[in-house]
């Protein structure tokens, strides 16, 4: 059929082909329509049901707390304002939340400047056994941050710590003189620094992975040096990965309380986390104080959230990975080469080699001696605490989170993304925040809320417990391993099963499911050293007969014991190492750099 020439008149013919497509687009438009206005999907149901009973349920219970005059359940609790006003009408919180917001900001911003350094140098340049160094920065990871906290207390107390005793006697100082006094602001830092700069590292060392090395290499050839292409190539283009750490970091460090209360500070200063601790611990209790203290927890770390989902939202402006590959140039450091690798090593050995030596002395002196000089060693304390049965107790609590949470924390979590990824209904978008959610609650906030939500229920003061707050904590971390893995398998397979008579949830089992597993297993594996080492959620909610080796640990501490204390991290950690080889070995999946 020839073209129509100007202002010449349609045939019958073309005009019956021009209504055929008008109500074909007309009918495609319909369809289009239908298929945006079809009912949310029994799954999408059952998923946001869920996520209201892991998420909100609790969030609610802390809020009816702080308006309450009482803890909720007990039969005299009624309405009152007074723990909000006495929280957000008075003056005595003003300094915990000023310096609570200092504590997240610093730790946030050096976390990721050094952060960033390190993933720069592993990735970039010629430094010596970079491998090597690259374990030795992601290694926190699997330290307990109260177990980092217990450790540097025993090396760096101001009387009796490993390091000032030992370098007293060395300099010929007097006794009295203090080197190193971990239990101030700045010690604080420092040790919250060592346990959370690894997430920095992580995600601004994926970036510079991803990033497509031939804009560096440009501008190396429009003559600019290293220092200017690193500002003004590197670093903008990481800059969503640089937001996104700082803000994820910041909103970890807001509601910390273990490493202040591990370190015994004495500044006058206790973050708001150990606030809520406090209330709910120390006598005289005060539940209506420690959750009016929660909420305004909440609106911190909510503001935290909102420009940490900003920042992941406008990353896809900054992809530059692309289809033509190029070699990435390696820096070549010259005379800092050596210093850059000492810098590196030093974290690993102030963040892992240290506390784990510190650990192991105490746990092999009966007496807690610090001084090398009159230092004995004995087994005495070793086979005491491995002769209780509290800790087997505790051990087998372990296994038991560090098994079920990780486990239901990633089928919730393929759930959430299997309805916002594939089925992109009306609910995808609130299923995915709602999962996302629980990073803005403070682990002892939400252990709060779980506490009087489930107070007068038959599991109360059982492992289920623990582990209804252990998935919800780890539910954003599941969900963003699922969406990404579902995300990289093409949906027309499912559409193939669909259409030789499977069923929706039959495709997705069989053919999603398996395509998926290894995101699965390695969110799992991640989630496992997680369950077994958390402290934040576990602490309010643990009895002497529920409690795991990490809460038996801070019992330890609490009762003066650091060397029962030394025995149980040390256990910790061997059963977190055992439980990642025999991961490895089972699942055949690996925890690197590339998929923490």
């Amino acid at each position: 059929m020839s073209l129509l020439q100007k202002g010449s008149r349609p045939s019958a013919e073309q005009r019956t082909d021009g209504n055929r497509l008008e109500a074909a687009t007309v009918s495609i438009s319909t369809k289009t329509k239908v298929q945006r206005r079809r009912p949310p999907s029994p799954l999408s149901v059952v998923t946001l049901i869920v996520l209201l009973g892991l998420v909100v349920a609790p969030l609610v219970m802390v809020f009816i707390g702080a308006f309450l005059n009482g803890a909720p359940g007990l039969p005299k609790s009624d309405w009152s304002l007074k723990a909000i006003l006495s929280v957000y009408a008075s003056p005595d919180y003003l300094w915990p939340l000023v310096g609570t917001l200092i504590l997240a900001v610093v730790t946030a911003g050096l976390s990721v400047v050094i952060g960033t350094l390190f993933a720069w140098l592993v990735a970039r340049t010629n430094m010596f056994i970079r491998r090597v160094l690259e374990w030795g920065v992601i290694l926190p990871l699997f330290i307990s941050p109260f177990i980092g906290a217990v450790a540097w207390n025993l090396l760096g107390a101001p009387r009796s710590g490993i390091i000032n005793t030992n370098l007293r006697w060395l300099l010929g100082l007097d006794d009295d003189a203090v080197l190193i006094n971990i239990s101030t602001m700045p010690g604080v830092v420092f040790v919250m620094l060592l346990y959370f700069m690894p997430y920095a590292y992580q995600l601004v060392g994926s970036s510079l992975r991803n990033m497509d090395p031939g804009l560096e290499e440009a501008s190396y050839m429009n003559g600019r040096g290293i220092i200017a292409t690193a500002f003004k190539v590197t670093l903008p283009i990481v800059r969503p990965a640089l937001t996104a750490a700082f803000f994820m970091i910041a909103i970890l460090a807001t509601g910390v309380f273990t490493i202040p209360l591990a370190l015994g500070v004495n500044t006058g200063f206790a973050p708001l986390g150990m606030h809520v601790y406090l209330k709910m611990t120390q006598f005289p209790v005060n539940p209506p104080v420690a959750a009016a203290i929660g909420t305004l927890i909440f609106w911190l770390t909510l503001l935290g959230i909102y420009f940490y989902r900003r920042s992941i939202r406008n990353a896809r402006r900054f992809v530059t990975l692309g289809g033509k590959a190029t070699r990435r140039r390696e820096v070549k450091l010259g005379w800092m080469r050596v210093p850059a690798t000492v810098l590196v090593a030093l974290f690993g050995l102030f963040a892992a080699v240290l506390p784990i030596i510190a650990l192991l002395i105490t746990a092999l002196t009966p007496y807690a001696m610090t001084d090398f000089r009159s230092m004995q060693f004995s087994l005495e304390t070793i086979t005491q605490v491995l002769g209780s049965i509290d800790v087997w107790n505790s051990l087998l609590n372990t296994v038991w989170l560090s098994l079920l949470a990780p486990t239901l924390a990633v089928l919730v979590a393929f759930a959430v993304a299997y309805v916002v990824v594939r089925e992109r209904g009306r609910l995808g978008g609130a299923l995915d925040y709602l999962a996302t959610f629980p990073v803005a609650v403070p682990g002892i906030v939400f252990a709060m809320g779980i506490l009087w939500l489930y107070i007068r229920t038959p599991i109360y003061a059982t492992v289920a417990v623990l582990t209804i707050a252990l998935v919800a904590a780890f539910l954003p971390t599941a969900t963003r391993f699922s969406t990404t893995g579902l995300m990289q398998i093409d949906p027309s397979l499912e559409e193939a099963a669909r259409m030789s008579g499977a069923s929706r949830m039959r495709a997705a089992l069989t053919i999603t499911l398996p395509l998926v597993r290894p995101a699965i297993l390695a969110a799992w594996s991640l989630l496992f050293i997680f369950a077994s080492r958390e402290v934040n959620e576990t602490v309010l909610l643990a009895l002497p007969s529920t409690r795991p080796l990490a809460v038996l640990a801070w019992d330890h501490i609490n009762a003066n014991d650091p060397g029962a204390a030394a025995v149980v991290s040390i256990l910790l950690m061997l059963f977190m190492a055992a439980g990642l080889l025999i991961a490895r070995f089972v699942f055949r999946t690996r925890l690197d750099s590339s998929n923490l």
